[in-house]
């Protein structure tokens, strides 16, 4: 099924570190759920689909439910390596109900992906954290993981996306991630979202599709949304009025804030500063 990285979420079964062991054999016992191998270093073989492989330090593993695997590592350099299983869903709400969650049956990932030297680090760092944060058994452990484990699948979707080019930061990956700073940084501002994406090289319609890709919704949605989550705070943890809030949310003006507040919200910015005092 179709996902987008804003509307994952995840349930982590195992973290756990594969020492350097000269020779070591292994075959991929559960293959139920996801799995993800970072590759520190070291040297072997991958044997998947009746297909044999070499691996080395740097690269990624992904194995999608039902893939099986067999793993050997190299006698003079042995393979060091993290694994990470997980199960993965989209969960999407909308103005009015929570839809899913799906299962996501396979991520737009290679089953082998070799990192860019930039890349390397971050993604083994990551890695490196979760395998020191994992703790069975200990939610809030649990949940610090998780957090990593949303991290490192946006940092290896735009490695997947970057593909062979030598800069994360060319192409539509880094036109995105500007696109969206933008956005984030410059909510307040009048500006039309098209003339910003031409900005970026890349066609409204191209940007747009695949915004929503990564995000799960348009950049116009996004962007309202945006709006939305900042004025609501300012309702309930500020006193300013709320003509200063629809000016510093990015309203036109005030009429407008509170006609899209209350059809959002199904309350005027009043009614909803009044129920939160309550």
């Amino acid at each position: 099924m179709e996902y987008a990285l804003g509307n994952m979420v995840v349930h982590l079964h195992w973290v756990i570190a594969k020492p350097a062991l000269p020779g070591w054999e292994d075959i991929r016992q559960t293959v139920s759920g996801h799995t993800f191998y970072y590759i520190y270093s070291g040297k072997g073989i991958f044997r998947c689909e009746e297909r044999d492989v070499e691996v080395e330090g740097g690269t990624l593993v992904y194995l999608w439910p039902g893939l099986p695997l067999y793993m050997k590592s190299s006698e003079a350099h042995p393979l060091r390596m993290t694994m990470l299983l997980f199960d993965c869903a989209s969960l999407r709400k909308n103005e009015n109900e929570w839809i899913g969650p799906e299962p996501i049956e396979r991520l737009r990932l290679p089953f082998l992906l070799p990192l860019q030297s930039e890349r390397t680090g971050k993604i083994g760092e990551l890695f490196r954290e979760a395998e020191r944060e994992w703790v069975p058994g200990d939610l809030v452990r649990e949940a610090r993981v998780k957090s990593v484990w949303y991290r490192l699948v946006q940092e290896v979707h735009e490695a997947a996306e970057a593909g062979g080019r030598h800069s994360g930061e060319e192409g539509i990956t880094a036109a995105l991630r500007r696109f969206k700073e933008k956005l984030d940084t410059e909510f307040a501002t009048e500006f039309r979202i098209t003339e910003l994406a031409e900005q970026t090289g890349f066609s409204p319609v191209y940007l747009r599709r695949t915004f929503a890709d990564r995000y799960g919704c348009s950049p116009k949605q996004y962007l309202d949304q945006l709006r939305n989550e900042h004025a609501v705070r300012r309702l309930r943890y500020t006193g300013d009025s709320v003509t200063d809030i629809a000016r510093a949310c990015g309203y036109s003006d005030v009429y407008q804030f509170s006609k899209t507040f209350k059809k959002r919200n199904g309350f005027s910015p009043t009614e909803y500063r009044r129920m939160q005092g309550e």
